[in-house]
């Protein structure tokens, strides 16, 4: 099966059997070829068997007929025997030579029989080559048969070949003008991000201008013209209220948040029992609840009162932000979008709008009267405390886990610039006045004083002892001269914003103070302790 073709080319005989179709008559010869070249040996042997056994038949004629004289001959020699007196002829001597004849012809008999044994076994190999070459043939059928099939295969698969290959062919085509319609549409694209890059920096230009324009402006006309626009009452000099006048088991879980409304008539408290609760602090250190506004699935983190304290808004933990009517404590509307927890509200542009900082990353703008999503803004890390520079929403700044201040436009979906601190920021408070933030930072257990007008901190509080949690809420007294903290061991910590240094440090809490508020009189201050409870903190006993 190895050999050369019969044109005398070097390609192998199975490139014949494959392609020109003579596989089972080359096969059929080579198993000729085969039968020859082994007969051949044994050819000498079957003719000198055959002359072997006609031999044997003349032999086996004389051993008859020899047998016959033999039983003649033994009978003479009985005779002879009997009668002793008789002498040996010639035929009894020939006798005697024929019977050694005969043996020796009985021992060349039985060599001759051991030959033949060996030439029928030699004959049954034979044979069974034989059944084996049928066999061979049988199958070199059927191998020519499935020959044929895979030929048709073959062809089909070329044919398929030829096919995918045309479809190939076309898709690279197409392949070829859709990337070239990508460059395109790509270079159009990016031109237009340019323009629009472009017109954003115009505006911005414009709108620092006109910022500036404005701020020119105020600073002329008068220097209280500053002040925020949603100035409370008209106190006096803070003071730092030294004595609990009275401690109230305001909730039947942990508290989180505290808010007092803009007259100081009442202020509200929220923790993780899902409740608001209102308290009247018209006459402090007196203190009476007035309604439990329900209504929340989780946790209530944050509050605030709008400025004619008529609604109340809460951020809980099921995602949902709420507002409630004081009067009738019904919820008036709900606004669902955020994706996780929120942890700061406040109300601006005269209670008319809402904004809501989230875990889920975002800030989004509410409109209070139709109850709709105004824009969503990713801030890219989780807002943890909100704070309104301006009523009109044109500056509203942001503290986040990843320890960045934002400082944002309600018009615009990036923020104007960042400020990072030293820690995560659990807290931001804007002062009565509006030119100075109090940032509190967990990572490095401190306050830092911020100068909007200079854009920078100017002061870092931090005390020996204190130790900030995850809701810890820094505050401003009403005249910006003081910002109190609490810490996780029941200390809350004073400082004066003016020497920049620590007032003083009180101690009546036994768990963790997670919010210190100051009454917008500047005359005492609603500390909340993690266990349940707040007490009230005046200048006297």
């Amino acid at each position: 099966m190895g050999e050369n073709s019969k044109d005398g080319s070097n390609q192998p005989a199975t490139w014949e059997i494959v392609y020109g179709g003579t596989w089972s008559n080359v096969f059929q010869e080579k198993l000729r070829e085969r039968n020859t070249r082994e007969i051949e040996p044994y050819r000498d042997f079957f003719n000198n068997f055959a002359v072997l056994y006609g031999t044997l038949d003349q032999y086996c004629g004389k051993i008859k007929k020899l047998d016959y004289e033999n039983l003649k001959r033994q009978e003479d020699i009985k005779t002879i025997i009997n009668d002793p007196g008789q002498s040996l002829t010639e035929n009894d001597k020939n006798f005697l030579s024929l019977q050694q004849e005969n043996i020796q012809l009985l021992r060349q008999n039985e060599t001759t029989q051991k030959e033949m044994l060996r030439v029928q076994m030699r004959l049954r190999e034979v044979a069974k080559k034989d059944m084996q070459i049928v066999e061979l043939e049988e199958r070199c059928h059927r191998l020519d048969q499935e020959n044929g099939i895979l030929k048709d295969e073959l062809t089909t698969l070329h044919l398929m070949y030829k096919k995918l290959e045309e479809d190939n062919r076309k898709l690279g085509f197409e392949n070829t003008q859709m990337l070239e319609k990508i460059l395109l549409h790509k270079k159009e694209e990016v031109d237009m991000v340019n323009m629009h890059n472009e017109t954003m920096k115009k505006l911005k230009e414009h709108h620092m201008f006109y910022e500036l324009e404005s701020a020119r402006r105020e600073e002329s006309i008068s220097p209280e013209a500053s002040s925020n626009s949603r100035c409370r009452l008209n106190s006096g000099p803070a003071i730092i209220p030294s004595h609990v006048s009275e401690k109230m088991d305001a909730h039947s879980s942990e508290l989180y948040s505290l808010a007092f409304s803009y007259q100081g008539t009442m202020f509200a408290t929220g923790g993780a029992d899902k409740a608001v609760h209102l308290w009247k602090s018209t006459n402090l250190p007196g203190v009476q609840k007035i309604g439990t506004l329900s209504g929340s699935t989780a946790g209530i983190m944050s509050i605030d009162i709008d400025e004619r304290d008529q609604y109340v808004v809460a951020g809980s933990n099921d995602s949902a932000v709420r507002v409630w009517q004081v009067a009738g404590s019904q919820v008036r509307s709900t606004f669902n979008g955020h994706d996780n927890k929120i942890y700061a509200v406040k109300f601006y542009n005269h209670s008319q709008r809402l904004v809501s900082g989230s875990h889920d990353r975002t800030l989004r703008l509410w409109d209070v009267k139709s109850s709709k999503n105004i824009r969503t803004i990713f801030a890219r890390s989780s807002c943890h405390d909100l704070a309104v520079l301006s009523e009109t929403g044109t500056s509203i700044v942001s503290g986040h886990f990843d320890k960045r201040l934002r400082f944002w436009d309600e018009r615009q979906d990036t923020s104007s610039h960042e400020m990072l601190l030293e820690g995560r920021i659990t807290s931001v408070d804007l002062s009565f006045c509006g030119k100075f933030l109090a940032c509190s930072c967990k990572d490095a257990s401190a306050i830092k004083f911020i100068d909007l007008k200079l854009n920078q901190a100017i002061a870092t509080f931090t005390a020996e002892g204190l130790r900030m949690g995850e809701h810890t809420r820094c505050s401003f007294s009403p005249d910006g001269q003081y910002i109190a903290v609490g810490s996780t061991d029941g200390n809350i910590f004073v400082w004066n914003t003016r020497t920049l240094k620590r007032e003083e440090t009180t101690r009546q809490h036994t768990s963790a103070v997670p919010v210190v508020k100051w009454h917008p009189l500047g005359q005492s201050f609603v500390s909340l302790e993690k266990n349940k409870k707040f007490f009230v903190w005046t200048d006297t006993p």
